[in-house]
């Protein structure tokens, strides 16, 4: 009778860690702007804005339209620095949320923070952007 106590047990912590909630990676994940300086964005882009993170430390996406790129620097204390280098220069109609988007990149990130699939960018307690993380095997 106790070694069935004791298996059932050991089963039902296995199972526990099983259906813990997986997060996505900071790097190699395709992060979808869903909020911009608290704002949540409509859907009404030809494609949603994104960013992706590699491990040499450069950053891709899109704007909307525009696509985009530069570097990042994470420090110990999760404080992350963007080096805008460029973006492609189309007109769109949705130029606002670009130049928003842009513009909130080059500020301080004090903190950035993973929970479950959303990744949250801050500036001291201000949350600047959200993001919600797609596996780009997915996207592909």
């Amino acid at each position: 009778m106790a070694v069935v106590l004791i298996l059932t047990c050991s089963c039902c912590k296995t199972s526990k860690k099983n259906m813990k909630t997986e997060k996505y990676p900071l790097i190699g994940t395709q992060w979808m702007l869903v909020a911009l300086q608290g704002e949540e964005l409509s859907k009404e882009f030809a494609l949603h804005p994104f960013v992706v993170f590699d491990t040499a430390g450069s950053f891709q996406g899109n704007l909307g339209c525009n696509t985009f790129f530069g570097e990042y620097e994470i420090s110990k204390k999760q404080k992350m620095h963007f080096e805008f280098q460029g973006a492609t220069k189309r007109l769109c109609s949705k130029m606002e949320v670009e130049r928003r988007f842009i513009s909130t990149l080059k500020r301080d990130v004090t903190r950035y923070e993973l929970q479950g699939d959303e990744l949250m960018l801050f500036s001291e307690d201000e949350e600047l952007m959200r993001f919600k993380g797609v596996n780009l095997e997915e996207v592909e």
